[in-house]
């Protein structure tokens, strides 16, 4: 994938990164210390950030993605109070 910083894919990653984290907040104080957290950020961060490149850049690769591991059994999306 390279070390070339596709900006707008980083800056939206960040945003929904800081989405994801403030979400999790309760169940990070009930479960997680604060370096899991520090550990786990980083994590969720970089895996958004290149499923976006991804999904931009191979679009065709990602429907296959979905297709193999996507779980037919997760529930549809929800949307969160922010």
């Amino acid at each position: 994938m390279g070390k070339e910083i596709r900006q707008d894919e980083n800056n939206l990653a960040k945003l929904i990164a800081g989405v994801v984290r403030n979400k999790m907040e309760d169940f990070h104080c009930k479960y997680l210390s604060d370096e899991q957290m520090e550990e786990l950020n980083p994590i969720i961060r970089n895996a958004i950030y290149t499923a976006l490149v991804k999904i931009k850049e191979h679009p065709e690769a990602m429907r296959v993605y979905y297709q193999l591991f996507v779980s037919q059994y997760w529930e549809d999306c929800e949307l969160l109070d922010m």
